[in-house]
Parts: structure tokens; C-alpha cells; sequence
């Protein structure tokens, strides 16, 4: 009875301190890698090896999780492309480190350690992979030998509208859609293709001007990129409805109000799911007024709207106290839907002010 026991106290401690180190590591800041013609260039060593030995070490440091475990890794290497010498390597990797196994081929990407020098792989910060997954990657670095000289700059154009019924973006890629670069005493111009993508290759060292030419009714900001004359940069347009319904909240008096909750619906929605409550999720787009009074839904498609105050009984729990006892008001300020002013936006029109005065 006294082994169980123990054994019984051993599964529990086991399973916390599983538990502690999973949340550990899921407390680690992610960022998506880039492609390879980016990760290759941004890193300080790059090679194939095998992790022949894995040795996880306690670490007594606390987080806001609990502790967590190193990890030293035993590398043979196979094949170094750079930053490397030798045919052994050892990483000595903290909480954040990539959790790698013992026994198998990878395609690692490690870069310095700005506090002791030292290579380091963070856990979903870089393309570091098992080897079997790596075939883009190493089709890249292989034919470095024999590519172009020169940069590439590349993405794709897309147009991003929010859809109110989902509460998301629906997202349409552009073709045909004139693309330009300037720069560096040159300029080019290309189509992007049925995709949305584009491409320019074969560019020197320099700082370079890009825009696309969209419909009127859309929007888009120019971009500017430095690129190094190696490597490649990807950059994406993502192109903005111009459709915006904007306004303030004023009291009888004129005074803006602070804090107010308005949803914005279409006009076509049943009373039903108009009026449907929710805590887990927004079910239609709101937006709380600010110091001045004032809301903006935009990147708006073409359609019908209608905007309400206190549109149910847990958006008015969110509002500032002064204005929970207000009742449901819809635009311009009536409390029955068959009163509302429908708000029309058009493909091309321009962005106009409605503004509630509450009685």
C-alpha cells in the first residue's frame, strides 16, 4: 500500500509538472517565420543535422506558470550552409526553446542569443523543421549557387470587406490589377494574375516606392521597402471598402456622450437575430463611443444598415451607468424598428455623418 501510495504521489507530480511546462510554453510570444528567401538571410546559422541526444534539464526559475524545463541538444551535423563548422553542435535552449527529439533529422535555423552569444532556436519563431518537411526550404538554399542576382519583391493584391452577418472579413483576391515600383532610378510595372499575385525580380540594393492601382471605391496605402540586393522581401496589398457609417451621440443639449454601445445590423435581419443576446461572442459589430461622442464601423460593403443603441439587455450591462436606463433607441433616435432610418452605403459613395440626438 505504501509503494502505491508513493507511486500514486510520483503520477500526480509527473502530470503537474507536465501541465506546468506545456503552459510554459504556450506563455512563449510566437511569430510566423517568413518564407525561406527572408528566414535563410535573417539567420546566423543554418544547417542539416541529427539530434542525436536531447537531455532536458529541471530549471528552478518560477513564471507566472510555474517552472519550467531546459533543454540541451546534441547535434550531429550532416550538412552546414552557414554559421557553422565541424560535424558537432550543442544548443542549450530555455523554456522558449524548440522542442526537438531525440534521434531525429532536421533542417534547423538558429540565431545568437543577444544575452550570451550563444545559438538559440525559439519555439515557432524560425522555419526550423524535421528534415521530411524541409524540401521547399532546402530547394531554395541549394540553388542559391546558380540564382539571379539581385532581390525579390512579391505578395499579392487582396481586397478585405467586413461581413456584419459574420462578423469577419471576407477577403477577394484582385487580378489584373497594375502594380508599380519605383526606385533606385527605375521603373517597373506588373499584372497581378488570377491569384492577386505579383512579382519583380533581379533588384539592387535600394529603397523602393510600391503602389497598386485599385477601383475608385477602394483604398489603399503606398508602400515603401528597402530591400538588400539579396534575398527577397514579400510584401501583400490588402485594399480597404472606402464604405463607412460614422456619427456622434449628443444629449438634448448637444453634449457628445462618452461610452455609449452601438451596433450596427442589417436592415434585412430578422427581429430575432437582431435582437439575439449573447456573452461569449459578438454577434453583430459594436462600437463604443469615444471622448467626443463620436463611432465609425468601417471597410463597409455596399448595403443596408441600421444602427441602435442598447440593442440588448448585455450590451447595455457594458455601457457607462448614466445611460443603462436608456431604452433601445434606433437611428435617428426612435425606439420602435419601424421607425428606423435605413442607412444606404453605395459602392462609390462618399462617407457622410449620422448623428443620434437621444430625447
Amino acid at each position: 500500500m505504501q509503494v502505491q501510495r508513493r507511486l500514486g504521489w510520483c503520477f500526480i507530480l509527473l502530470i503537474t509538472l507536465s501541465s506546468l511546462t506545456t503552459n510554459a510554453l504556450a506563455s512563449c510570444p510566437l511569430m510566423s517565420p517568413g518564407p525561406a528567401c527572408v528566414e535563410y538571410w535573417g539567420a546566423d546559422a543554418v544547417f542539416i543535422g541529427v539530434a542525436s541526444r536531447v537531455v532536458q534539464v529541471p530549471n528552478d526559475t518560477l513564471l507566472s506558470v510555474g517552472p519550467y524545463l531546459r533543454s540541451t541538444v546534441y547535434f550531429t551535423i550532416e550538412e552546414a550552409f552557414k554559421g557553422v563548422g565541424g560535424t558537432g553542435l550543442v544548443l542549450d535552449l530555455d523554456h522558449c526553446g524548440h522542442s526537438f527529439k531525440e534521434g531525429e533529422r532536421y533542417l534547423v535555423y538558429a540565431h545568437r542569443n543577444p544575452n550570451n552569444q550563444q545559438l538559440d532556436v525559439r519555439l515557432g519563431n524560425t522555419r526550423t523543421r524535421p528534415f521530411s518537411e524541409a524540401t521547399e526550404d532546402l530547394q531554395y538554399i541549394r540553388g542559391l549557387a546558380s540564382a539571379e542576382d539581385g532581390s525579390r519583391v512579391f505578395g499579392k493584391v487582396a481586397h478585405y470587406s467586413y461581413n456584419v452577418k459574420r462578423n469577419d472579413f471576407d477577403v477577394e483576391r484582385l487580378k489584373n490589377i497594375r502594380v508599380t515600383l519605383e526606385g533606385d532610378n527605375q521603373r517597373q510595372e506588373v499584372l497581378s494574375d488570377s491569384e492577386g499575385r505579383y512579382e519583380f525580380k533581379r533588384l539592387p540594393t535600394g529603397t523602393y516606392r510600391l503602389q497598386a492601382e485599385l477601383p475608385p471605391h477602394l483604398s489603399l496605402d503606398k508602400q515603401t521597402i528597402k530591400v538588400t540586393g539579396r534575398g527577397c522581401m514579400p510584401l501583400d496589398f490588402s485594399a480597404r471598402s472606402k464604405g463607412q457609417i460614422a456619427g456622434s451621440i449628443l444629449d438634448v443639449n448637444g453634449k457628445p456622450l462618452l461610452s455609449v454601445p452601438v451596433s450596427l445590423v442589417p436592415a434585412n435581419t430578422s427581429a430575432e437575430e437582431m435582437f439575439a443576446e449573447s456573452k461569449d461572442k459578438m454577434v453583430w459589430p459594436i462600437a463604443f463611443t469615444n471622448q467626443d461622442g463620436r463611432f465609425l464601423f468601417a471597410q463597409l460593403p455596399p448595403g443596408r444598415y441600421l444602427l441602435i443603441i442598447n440593442r440588448t439587455e448585455f450590451e447595455r450591462s457594458r455601457a457607462r451607468e448614466t445611460f443603462r436606463h436608456l431604452p433601445r433607441l434606433f437611428y435617428p433616435g426612435v425606439s420602435d424598428v419601424s421607425g428606423a432610418t435605413v442607412i444606404v452605403v453605395g459602392k462609390d459613395d462618399e462617407a457622410r455623418e449620422y448623428d443620434f440626438r437621444l430625447p
